[in-house]
């Protein structure tokens, strides 16, 4: 089976092996290699930080690796499900893998909290939800700048909907 992304050959789980970039530096002692390894704890903590059972979980996760109660790519998939919505954790695990391994993900698909908010658009108003679907397309489509797009969303949601704006908003990147 290929991945996705870059044509690698891919294992299951999502765990791309033979001539992945992936990881394999976390098998040197090198002041870099320690350094990176930190950063990305760093942001595991950082990012869960009052959610302390995700960390309790990850934590199993590098001691059940670290001792070789589970393979790779149980290793993987237990990574893939628990950072799910953060491919940059995701991703960012490959560090920790074996030299010619790299985990895998669908960049093409949206975060799980962008699917249940358009749910929830579509289940408060088919209408409204047409509506909303053809601007993001179009924003999509023409790279409408995301002042533009929080108008013509704003003025679908603004009347009835004012709590699907405020939620909406969430989503935008900084500007």
């Amino acid at each position: 089976m290929k991945a996705e992304s870059d044509g690698q050959d891919e294992m299951a789980g999502g765990v791309a092996a033979e001539g992945g970039v992936g990881g394999g530096e976390g098998s040197t002692s090198s002041e870099a290699t320690i350094n990176a390894a930190e950063r990305y704890m760093k942001e595991v903590m950082e990012t869960f930080e009052d959610q302390g059972e995700k960390l309790v979980m990850f934590r199993e996760i590098m001691n059940d690796f670290r001792t070789e109660r589970t393979d790779i790519a149980g290793v993987v998939g237990r990574v893939k499900e628990l950072f799910k919505g953060h491919n940059n954790l995701i991703e960012g695990f490959s560090f920790f893998l074996p030299k010619g391994y790299e985990i895998t993900v669908d960049k093409h698909q949206p975060p799980p909290e962008t699917l249940d908010f358009i749910r929830l658009v579509k289940e408060r108003d088919e209408r409204l939800y047409r509506g909303f679907m053809d601007v993001i397309f179009r924003y999509q489509r023409e790279h409408m700048d995301v002042i533009k797009l929080c108008r013509e969303v704003g003025a679908l949601f603004s009347e009835d909907y004012p709590d699907l704006f405020v939620k909406f908003i969430r989503f935008l990147p900084p500007t």
